[in-house]
C-alpha cells in the first residue's frame, strides 16, 4: 500500500504545538535549536535561518488571537518534557472525531488509545489493567517521572481531561486559521515542495528507519511547520517537518565531505600519519625523514606533495636544505568537527 501524502498542515497538531511553544518560548530560540542541531553534527545556524522568518510570522500571528484559560498549564507547561505533548498531538490528530463529541466516546476506548502509545507490544496492558500494572509498565518505558505522573492523571479521568483539551483546540481554531492566512503564499510554496520531495522514496529517511526497526508502516505523511525540522511516527501517521529535507541534505553533504576530507584521508594513511607525527616534534628535511621512517627519499617526496597540497605542511629553506613544518590548524579543525559529531 502506497503512503498518502497530505497537502496541508494538520490544524489540531499545529494548535497544540503552537500553544506548547507559547508556554515554553525558549525552545524556539536560535540558541536552543543550534544546540540540538549540534548534537547531530549539523550547522544549526544555517538550518535555523531557512525557517526562522516563516516560523516567526506563523507563531506571532497565532499569538495575537490565541485563547488561554486557567488550567491549560497541565497540558503545556513542561519545557523539558515533550513526550506528553507528542502523546496529545498523536491522539488528537488520529482521532479528530473526538473533538466534535468527546462525550460519546467510551472512557475505556480513550484509556486503550493512550496505553497503546506507550505499552510494549508484548506487554499485556489494556484499559482493564490495574493502576499498579500500568505504573509498572510506565516505569520501564523510559519516560520521565513527571510525564508518567501526567499520564496517570490522564488515565484516571480521561474523558474530563480530553474534553478540556478539545475545548482548548476549538477555542484556538480561529487563531490557527489567522496564522495560516498570514503566511499563505510562502506556506503554499513549501507545501508544494514538501509533496514533491516526499513523493520520492529516496528522500524519505523516516520510512527507511521505520522499516529497519520493524515498525508499522504509516498510512499518511503529514507536514508540520511547528516542528520544522523533525520527523516522527505516531500511530498511523508520520509527521514530517517542512524543512526536514533541508536537514537531510545538510547531513548528506556533511557525510560526503567527511568521506572526501583530505585531512582525514592523510591521517588514515600510515606513512603520511607517521610523517606528521615526526614533524609534530620538530621541522625536518627530506632525507632526515626518510632515514627516521625507513622510507626512500622518493616516497617521502611523493607523500609531501599531497601534504603540501592540503596545507598540512609548510616549507622553509635553511642552510641550503628544504625543511618541512607541520601546519596544525587543519588538524585542530578536524578534532573540533569530530568532537561535535560525537558530542565529546
Amino acid at each position: 500500500m502506497d503512503i498518502k501524502i497530505s497537502t496541508e498542515l494538520n490544524p489540531v497538531f499545529e494548535i497544540l504545538g503552537l500553544l506548547y511553544f507559547y508556554h515554553s518560548p525558549k525552545l524556539t530560540e536560535q540558541a536552543h535549536f543550534v544546540e540540538r542541531a549540534k548534537e547531530l553534527g549539523l550547522n544549526g545556524e544555517e538550518l535555523y535561518k531557512k525557517f526562522e522568518s516563516l516560523l516567526d510570522r506563523y507563531m506571532t500571528a497565532f499569538e495575537k488571537k490565541q485563547v488561554l484559560n486557567a488550567g491549560d498549564d497541565f497540558f503545556f507547561n513542561d519545557a523539558n518534557e515533550m513526550d506528553f505533548l507528542f502523546l496529545l498531538q498523536g491522539i488528537c490528530a488520529e482521532w479528530p472525531h473526538w473533538i466534535e463529541d468527546i462525550d460519546r466516546v467510551p472512557e475505556g476506548e480513550i484509556r486503550e488509545t493512550i496505553l497503546q502509545d506507550f505499552a510494549d507490544h508484548e506487554a499485556d496492558i489494556s484499559a482493564n489493567s490495574s493502576l499498579s500494572e500500568i505504573m509498572d509498565m510506565l516505569k520501564v518505558s523510559g519516560l520521565s517521572p513527571n510525564v508518567c505522573w501526567k499520564i496517570m492523571l490522564l488515565l484516571q479521568e480521561p474523558k474530563k481531561q480530553l474534553a478540556h483539551l478539545m475545548q482548548i483546540i476549538k477555542q484556538n481554531m480561529p487563531a490557527y486559521e489567522a496564522a495560516v492566512r498570514a503566511i499563505e503564499k510562502p506556506l503554499k510554496r513549501r507545501l508544494d515542495l514538501f509533496v514533491k520531495q516526499k513523493s520520492n522514496p529516496l528522500m524519505n529517511k523516516t520510512q527507511e528507519l521505520v522499516m529497519q526497526l520493524g515498525m508499522q508502516k504509516p498510512e499518511m505523511i503529514i507536514p508540520t511547520l511547528i516542528f520544522p525540522a523533525v520527523d516522527f511516527v505516531s500511530g498511523r501517521y508520520e509527521f514530517s517537518g517542512l524543512f526536514t529535507s533541508d536537514a537531510y541534505e545538510m547531513i548528506e553533504k556533511l557525510r560526503t565531505a567527511r568521506h572526501n576530507n583530505p585531512v582525514i584521508k592523510a591521517l588514515s594513511d600510515g606513512s603520511k600519519f607517521d610523517i606528521l607525527l615526526s614533524l609534530n616534534h620538530s621541522p625536518k628535511y627530506n632525507l632526515e625523514l626518510a632515514e627516521e621512517l625507513g622510507l626512500t627519499a622518493a616516497t617521502i617526496s611523493h607523500h609531501m606533495q599531497a601534504l603540501l597540497a592540503h596545507n598540512l605542511v609548510s616549507v622553509e629553506k635553511r642552510d641550503g636544505r628544504v625543511y618541512y613544518t607541520l601546519v596544525k590548524e587543519p588538524i585542530r579543525d578536524i578534532i573540533t568537527q569530530l568532537q561535535s559529531i560525537f558530542s565529546l
